[in-house]
């Protein structure tokens, strides 16, 4: 994973749309890369379907039913190597993103033998889609770099527009992880969960200056909570990332989620 050189105070789809062109001139491995690290396009790919596996479809999976005739959303593609793995599980896949090299990505999944999938430039905190109209919204290692805790609140607010009415989704936020990062144990990531709540509080999130693809945004569940259920959705559960490679699922990663359902 790549990240900028300077604090960005621009705005994060300024600073993301700069350093993701840049990729791009350098290279196809360079851009697959730059959005979730990787030896090359083809590793990005495949840590994409265990990312797609075991943070979107197994919490969603016991709300899901008939598959291939659903429709899902991602907010923030990137370089599409989640949507890749979502369209091969549902009838079409649509992805979201600031960034200008959206061509690049779809000549990459047409490649790849994917057929069903859309790709829409956003303006980095609204959704430019019709209500109403995806089964399934989930975004991850995504809200975590906007560096406004109001986008997150408005993408919360589109997710819901934009989900049918019975639709499911899931959506990763940074959480506030001293001790249980990249850990094990359980007892500290409650130790987290704990102190979260004072170091958050009383706003329930914090804002931080930070480069372009470093955290931007932490967010308490209990904060996040609040505005999906203001927006109008349903909480399922709250969940928190895996290690997924090379670790399996046995250390806590830096987001939490939002499992939720549109009645």
């Amino acid at each position: 994973m790549a990240v900028g050189k300077t604090i960005e105070n621009r705005g994060h789809v300024v600073g993301f749309g700069e350093e993701i062109g840049l990729a791009a001139k350098e290279g196809r491995d360079s851009f697959f890369t730059w959005f979730h690290g990787g030896a090359d396009a083809d590793t990005a790919f495949v840590r994409g379907q265990w990312d797609m596996a075991l943070h979107i479809l197994r919490p969603l999976a016991p709300y899901i039913r008939e598959p291939e005739s659903r429709t899902v959303l991602e907010i923030g593609h990137g370089g599409g190597r989640l949507l890749a793995a979502a369209s091969r599980c549902f009838a079409a896949a649509t992805g979201v993103d600031v960034h200008d090299n959206n061509e690049l990505v779809l000549q990459e999944l047409a490649a790849r033998g994917i057929k069903n999938a859309t790709l829409v430039k956003g303006d980095g905190q609204s959704l430019p889609l019709p209500s109403d109209s995806f089964d399934v919204v989930y975004s991850f290692v995504v809200l975590q770099h906007v560096e406004r805790v109001a986008v997150f609140d408005r993408y919360v607010t589109e997710a819901y527009r934009v989900m049918k009415p019975g639709g499911v989704g899931i959506l990763y936020f940074g959480r506030w992880c001293h001790f249980s990062k990249n850990r094990s144990a359980a007892c500290l990531y409650l130790l987290d969960r704990l102190a979260a709540g004072l170091r958050l509080w009383p706003r329930g999130y914090r804002e931080i200056p930070a480069r372009v693809n470093e955290i931007n945004l932490l967010i308490s569940p209990a904060r996040a909570a609040r505005v999906a259920r203001g927006a109008g959705f349903r909480i399922q559960g709250i969940g928190v990332s895996r290690r997924s490679i090379p670790d399996g699922l046995s250390l806590y990663g830096g987001q939490h989620s939002l499992l939720v359902r549109k009645d």
